[in-house]
């Protein structure tokens, strides 16, 4: 289907008919069929196209005068192509205008739109239903032919603009992206470049927001979306947006760079990227899973502790059932639990992480000399409290209370964590006669 605006049509003698052709991209499809001169664009849409439904949108002079040129050009008016759903009664009607050019528009099926000619704000008006009824898939839009005047009234060149819709997009797309790390799950792009590109900031969005993120960092999507951010970039066509994909480039290479850190560092470093766009149960989760992190690789420098987590990291990558059990989340949770209950730690199945009352011995004679433990666990015990109000409904917080909750947060991780490093006195912990008597027991 060809869709067409109409302007008046002007009686031109043959002899006087402008020149027009196809630029260079789209002769490679389109060729002028019958000849070269034509009085407008709709006389040339008819002769090129046989093939396909002319749909012009039209007033009531618009009509009149081009019937006239096709009468003059064809000896025929065309009748049949006048439909009554694409009568613009009056041209001052911005809003009756809008329901013609939606109802062409949005018929599902692919069509090529002129916009050459018209009255005045038509054109614009188009362009705006153009973006409107293809905000996130420009793949029915064959072309958007305009005829370029290259010597007025004597010769024009028709180009394609779809690009510039598809621009239109790819802008909305990246400048959301950079927003809150999401991409409509139905974009589409004819440009395959754009295309890959829309692809993998969703493939990053739905590992991001999922909390998906050892594969994200340690994989190659990342390296991936920059390299074709960097080919976007030498396009001089989105100079006006390279604000968005610089600012993407050195995002994604700040979260990139986090695979040289500590795994609880990354997910520290992570939460405050989820806050900062807005994700407040994610920021609060990762923030609470780096505090068990923590708590595991402090614990792991107790060396009968480091025996059983490298015996138990095994079990993982082997594949070992159930999966519940045998996890890093298990090894993570426990080692958060024993710093919080000490004493009260249960050993209840032999398969989990701390799996011996000698193994909860020796931690739990460690933590009892950790300096402000009892400060920690309470610092512990309100993370997760802010982390369970939230991910079960958020019954007692304002958004205004979690963000001050989550910031208070932060900075107690800083300082117990990053700053005094609380449990990291294990790798040198003094060896009692009872911690000899436990190690000869792991011998």
């Amino acid at each position: 289907m060809i869709i067409t605006l109409l302007g008046k049509g002007f009686k031109t003698d043959e002899d006087k008919r402008a020149l027009y052709s196809f630029d260079e991209a789209l002769s490679k499809k389109f060729k002028l069929k019958e000849k070269q001169n034509y009085t407008n664009m709709l006389p040339l849409l008819i002769d090129t196209f046989k093939d396909r439904e002319i749909l012009p949108i039209f007033t009531k002079e618009a009509k009149e005068t081009q019937q006239v040129v096709l009468d003059d050009e064809f000896s025929n008016r065309y009748d049949e192509l006048f439909k009554d759903e694409c009568f613009i009664e009056s041209t001052e009607d911005f809003a009756s205008i809008l329901r013609v050019l939606n109802g062409a528009i949005s018929q599902n099926r692919p069509y090529i739109i002129d916009l050459t000619h018209s009255f005045r704000h038509l054109p614009i008006l188009a362009t705006i239903s153009l973006i409107a009824n293809h905000i996130t898939d420009t793949s029915r839009v064959e072309h958007i032919f305009f005829a370029k005047e290259i010597v007025p009234f004597k010769e024009y060149q028709i180009i394609d603009l779809k690009e510039y819709l598809e621009l239109a997009n790819l802008s909305m797309m990246l400048s959301t992206f950079n927003q809150n790390y999401t991409v409509s799950s139905n974009m589409k792009f004819t440009n395959p470049l754009y295309q890959e590109i829309a692809k993998e900031l969703t493939d990053f969005s739905n590992h991001f927001l999922s909390n998906s993120l050892k594969p994200l960092i340690e994989g190659e999507l990342i390296s991936d979306i920059i390299d074709n951010l960097e080919v976007l970039q030498k396009n001089k066509t989105v100079e006006n947006f390279q604000y968005y994909i610089q600012e993407i480039i050195e995002h994604l290479e700040g979260i990139r760079q986090l695979k040289h850190e500590n795994d609880y560092i990354k997910l520290y470093k992570l939460s405050k990227v989820m806050d900062n766009r807005g994700y407040q149960l994610n920021a609060i989760t990762l923030l609470f899973e780096a505090v068990g992190v923590y708590c595991l690789d402090s614990l792991s420098e107790l060396s009968l502790v480091g025996k059983r987590a490298d015996e138990y990291k095994e079990y993982i990558q082997n594949e070992r059932k159930p999966i519940h059990i045998y996890s890093v989340y298990t090894m993570v949770n426990q080692s958060r639990v024993i710093v919080k209950v000490r004493d009260g730690f249960k050993i209840n199945d032999n398969r989990v992480f701390i799996n011996s009352e000698e193994m909860k011995e020796l931690i739990v004679e460690y933590l009892n000399g950790v300096k402000d433990l009892e400060k920690f666990k309470l610092f512990i015990e309100s993370l997760e409290g802010l982390r369970n109000n939230l991910a079960h409904g958020n019954t007692s917080f304002s958004l205004k209370n979690v963000k001050s909750s989550y910031e208070r947060s932060l900075e107690k991780f800083e300082k117990f964590i990053i700053k005094e490093k609380i449990l990291d006195g294990a790798k040198t912990f003094k060896k009692k006669s009872s911690f000899e008597r436990l190690n000869r027991k792991w011998q």
